[in-house]
């Protein structure tokens, strides 16, 4: 954004000129907002539905016996099984540790961090800003989606691999925790994921109220790749807006995945609880360059052309990975996709940051 521009409220705080990081007293408002449990003051609203329609929907779907019994089913299989970071308790963690990791983000560095609120039709979503004073106006942007056990303040304090890719990139980063995660309102469902994501999106995208973003880069690790497949099927891209989306590690459909990782019956319940985000369908139909990212019999990263060297990730099995899917099936995609292997397993760092930077940005210079 050059100087004298016409800048809305959001560009304003990021720019170099007067932006948030520019402020003398930077340090003491950032530390105050990242101390909170609670969450800024809303940042951007962005509005799906009507109030009306959504009052009469969750009156009637409380009201009829058998809908409300399989809202509640599926809010507790999304609690328990599909996103245990919505129940600290359940992955042994102190409730309250998402503060901890955010509170400690330290802010004498070169990396710059904002804590914003995005509300979709009146939830809440907590999330954060992360970038240097160079990048922050230059309009490229990565959304990063967790996964199932992961929160955004882990990565904004701890991930060192992620703040590279995105140095590499030269971008900045949004970051967020799904509903019910940390301090994001709400409670897990797949729309309420769906949304959120889609809001961040919108918010990025938003060259009036939000931060007008020249190119956005979508990462997914593992269940973040289900939603970030969720979010963009059936989703128009804008024709003005450079878009690349990777997905690392990721399923081809999550009831593949719970019936490969357990049992097929837990496979059947994700499908019959209304959870089974297929990854491998919207990916087909995307309309954007993307790249897969899939553990295999390799010694670095090398562009796979069939599925033999996949290999189980120690999560998601070779069966029921993406990217297999995608190998294995018709090859008709409206995009050009790359898909990469890596001796990394699931939950593995990222061994070589700038390689994939690269690769998206080879990706993007030829959509």
């Amino acid at each position: 954004m050059a100087a004298g521009a016409t800048l809305n409220t959001t560009q304003s705080m990021l720019c170099r000129y007067g932006g948030f990081y520019a402020r003398d007293d930077y340090e003491e408002v950032t530390r105050r907002e990242l101390s909170s449990h609670e969450r800024v003051p809303v940042t951007y609203s962005v509005k799906t539905e009507s109030k009306t329609s959504a009052l009469a929907w969750r009156i009637f779907s409380t009201l009829v016996f058998p809908i409300a019994i399989y809202n509640y089913l599926h809010s507790l299989a999304g609690r328990i099984a599909i996103l245990p970071s919505s129940s600290p308790e359940l992955t042994g963690l102190p409730a309250h540790a998402p503060d901890g990791w955010r509170s400690g983000i330290p802010l004498d560095g070169e990396w710059k961090y904002k804590r914003i609120t995005i509300e979709v039709d009146g939830s809440e979503i907590d999330a954060m800003i992360v970038g240097k004073p160079d990048t922050f106006d230059n309009g490229r942007w990565v959304l990063r989606s967790n996964g199932n056990g992961e929160f955004y303040e882990a990565s904004a304090r701890y991930d060192s691999d992620f703040k590279r890719l995105v140095s590499e990139l030269n971008a900045n980063a949004i970051l967020f925790n799904y509903p019910g995660v940390g301090s994001s309102a709400g409670a897990p469902s797949r729309y309420a994921m769906k949304k959120a994501y889609r809001a961040m999106l919108t918010f990025l995208e938003d060259k009036e109220d939000g931060i007008g973003a020249k190119e956005i880069i979508g990462y997914g690790h593992s269940i973040g790749g289900g939603v970030q497949g969720d979010a963009l099927k059936d989703r128009e891209l804008r024709p003005d807006i450079k878009y690349a989306f990777v997905k690392s590690r990721t399923f081809s459909g999550l009831s593949d995945a719970a019936s490969d990782l357990t049992h097929r019956i837990l496979g059947s319940l994700v499908w019959l609880l209304g959870w089974d985000m297929r990854s491998d369908d919207s990916s087909r139909t995307l309309n954007a360059p993307e790249i897969i990212l899939q553990t295999a019999r390799v010694g670095r990263y090398v562009e796979l052309e069939d599925s033999t060297p996949i290999q189980d990730d120690g999560i998601i099995t070779k069966e029921a990975s993406l990217a297999k899917a995608l190998l294995d099936g018709p090859h008709a995609f409206k995009k050009e996709k790359v898909i990469l292997g890596m001796p990394e397993k699931h939950n593995d760092s990222l061994r070589d940051p700038a390689f994939i930077a690269r690769k998206i940005a080879e990706v993007r210079l030829r959509a």
